[in-house]
């Protein structure tokens, strides 16, 4: 059956992995031009679109008191849905096994995030209702999966810990975001001076994420931290006076990651580290990439000293790949930045450096510092092998997604050896 443009837009609007508060700096307009090329490839190819979903997430955790990582013995596992097999060891091959995860009733749902270890991952369903924006929240320990509500609508959770605490946002009475934690399944208002979103946890419970400057104008944004899910929001200390933007990663050592630019319009995204016990931000610099230095770089994730993004150089001649966004990892530790081989379009870094998302050709893939593979599709799944991933454990070996094929989009999760 044919799907008329305004249709195909309306159903992949579900499908943008985005933060729930769309910031102030475009994050950046590669990535819009990216989906829109790989729009159009999908309109033109097949005539109708994948119906998608963005994913979020919520469960009972096992934590401690304030949702801090700590020792703890395994989870029993149920007799019904067993835990997955432990991980092998020794170096990543790269061969990779794809499983369908469970969802209650309607199986549309997506993954959006998950722990460091892949024991986690958190999702959402798919939007209920003709035209509603009402997402239900689900967060997975191995192939257990459990459901929680956020109030508002456009519900999202972000990232979980180690220990299940999972933090996200949803948006509230007067189109004001508000941002939220998740605890041994108890819902959580984090404080928060206007309104504002929670991105990302680590293992000792620091929260990351932004407020609004402005009421009624989500996208301008200033990046802020929470000590733990009790306590009050901190600004962080800006570059300079006009910048705006979010804090979208927080790595084990403390150092918060953000995507930001100085406030104009034409001023391009880069992006901002701060480290412990470091007075002032700082601003990386931008990567060199084919042909020169990039024009701007958006920061995907921050693990192990692994700063992930894409970065964008404009050029009147486009490559004969046809990409001009080019996978980075930059080291912390060294400030040495490297180009990854191999296109991608969005996703997600891990604590080796390695990137995972939307590869070539809508697939999802991983692109490590040696080699690209496109991941597989689970036994039975019929149609196309489209969708991406949203969570890559620091081993390499757990990742979470979805995959999307005519009117389905699946959560999936890849176990790799």
């Amino acid at each position: 059956m044919r799907t008329d443009d305004e249709h195909v837009a309306d159903r992949l609007r579900w499908l943008d992995d985005e933060p729930a508060g769309p910031p102030r700096i475009d994050l950046p307009g590669a990535i819009q031009e990216a989906r829109r090329r790989r729009r159009n490839r999908r309109v033109a190819a097949a005539g109708a679109a994948a119906l998608g979903v963005l994913a979020m997430a919520a469960l009972p955790a096992a934590l401690g008191g304030d949702g801090r990582a700590a020792p703890a013995p395994a989870a029993s596992p149920s007799p019904s849905m067993p835990l997955p097999e432990p991980r092998p060891t020794g170096p990543w091959q790269g061969v990779c096994t794809a499983t369908l995860l469970p969802v209650p009733g309607d199986p549309r749902a997506a993954v959006t995030g998950g722990d460091p270890d892949g024991r986690w991952l958190v999702g959402r369903r798919a939007p209920q209702g003709q035209g509603r924006m009402d997402f239900g929240l689900l967060i997975w320990e191995g192939d257990r999966v459990g459901e929680v509500e956020l109030p508002g609508s456009m519900q999202e959770l972000a990232d979980v810990n180690r220990a299940g605490l999972a933090v996200g946002s949803s948006l509230g009475a007067g189109n004001e975001w508000r941002a939220w934690a998740v605890r041994n399944g108890e819902v959580i208002g984090l404080p928060v001076v206007t309104s504002g979103g929670a991105t990302a946890v680590n293992d000792a419970g620091r929260i990351v994420g932004y407020r609004n400057l402005v009421p009624g104008k989500p996208w301008i944004q200033r990046p802020v931290v929470w000590d733990s899910y009790r306590s009050q929001p901190v600004d962080l200390p800006l570059p300079g006076p006009q910048w705006e933007g979010t804090a979208i990663d927080i790595d084990e050592d403390g150092t918060i990651l953000a995507a930001m630019s100085d406030g104009h319009p034409d001023k391009p995204t880069r992006a901002v580290v701060w480290r412990p016990g470091a007075a002032r931000p700082e601003v990386l610099p931008l990567p060199q990439v084919p042909g020169g230095r990039a024009d701007r770089f958006l920061p995907l994730s921050l693990a192990g000293g692994w700063v992930t993004g894409l970065a964008e150089r404009d050029t009147k001649v486009v490559p004969r790949s046809g990409a001009h966004m080019y996978p980075v990892r930059i080291n912390l530790r060294t400030g040495q930045a490297d180009v990854l081989k191999g296109a991608l379009w969005s996703g997600t870094g891990n604590g080796q450096g390695w990137m995972a998302g939307w590869v070539s050709d809508d697939v999802p893939g991983v692109i490590t510092d040696t080699r690209s593979v496109k991941l597989p599709v689970p036994d039975g799944w019929r149609g196309e092998r489209q969708g991406g991933v949203t969570s890559f454990s620091d081993d390499g070996r757990v990742l979470g997604g979805k995959l999307e094929s005519d009117d389905q989009v699946r959560p999936v999760r890849w176990t790799c050896r």
